[in-house]
């Protein structure tokens, strides 16, 4: 992702950016940070934006390392957590630069591999894992492309129930079909017209056992539905839209 471009939203992050913490209604990140930290470890937060994760990682945790591409992004951190003197923040573009990343008991990257290109997303991918100490722990989050083909029923639904016929009801998903459906098969998908990367449970799996890493779990962190629609209809319940939240384990 460009440096630039993060930098531009810093200032209006809580309204461009999906808070996934927010949005976690059963804690499961939360949980799983409190169950592995220890006053021990020390956890490297890949992608940390302005820091939403960065207060139960300095209680759960000895030592937190704050990692974001954006300097702005950082510096919204550090004033939001000056009180705290446990965290270091390091600007990097993880993809490019030279930085050594300390190793650490547990890495979180949530939202983080979302960039359209996949030699971007693999050098990213090497030097988290590559960070992570053995044994170690690593909690992902990623879109989930199921959870978009899921949206795209529902929305298709709300059209019927208000009487277009099938093909129109179809059609009025998409603007550009033929763009999305060129994007899709490597699962990019736009989110507010940024290409997404969205990922399938098996992908993940795949991606990180060959990377040495143990698949613990891979469960989905379940959001309400006002997150896709401004207005919802009442009949629209679960299931409900979602990320896949991975745990896995360095071998």
């Amino acid at each position: 992702m460009e440096r630039e471009y993060w930098n531009g939203l810093a200032d209006t992050y809580e309204d461009e950016v999906f808070s996934v913490l927010e949005n976690d209604k059963q804690n499961l990140i939360c949980g799983l940070i409190e169950k592995y930290g220890s006053s021990e470890k020390t956890v490297n937060d890949f992608g940390c934006g302005i820091g939403h994760f960065l207060g139960i990682l300095s209680d759960s945790f000895g030592l937190v390392n704050a990692i974001d591409i954006s300097y702005r992004f950082i510096q919204r951190a550090k004033e939001k957590y000056s009180r705290l003197n446990n965290i270091n923040y390091f600007t990097t573009d993880v993809a490019n630069n030279g930085l050594k990343i300390e190793k650490a008991d547990f890495a979180l990257c949530v939202n983080m591999l979302i960039m359209p290109s996949l030699k971007c997303r693999l050098k990213i991918l090497d030097v988290i894992i590559n960070s992570i100490l053995k044994d170690g722990h690593l909690l992902l989050v990623t879109p989930a492309i199921e959870s978009v083909m899921l949206t795209n029923y529902r929305l298709t639904e709300m059209n019927l129930r208000d009487g277009l016929e099938p093909a129109a009801a179809i059609r009025a998903n998409f603007t550009d079909p033929k763009t999305y459906s060129k994007n899709l098969r490597r699962g990019i998908i736009p989110i507010d017209g940024v290409p997404t990367k969205h990922y399938l449970k098996e992908e993940l799996y795949s991606m990180l056992e060959s990377r040495n890493m143990n698949i613990i779990d891979i469960c989905k962190i379940e959001y309400s539905w006002d997150t896709e629609f401004s207005s919802p209809p009442k009949w629209m319940k679960a299931p409900y839209p979602w990320d896949w939240l991975v745990l896995a384990q360095k071998k």
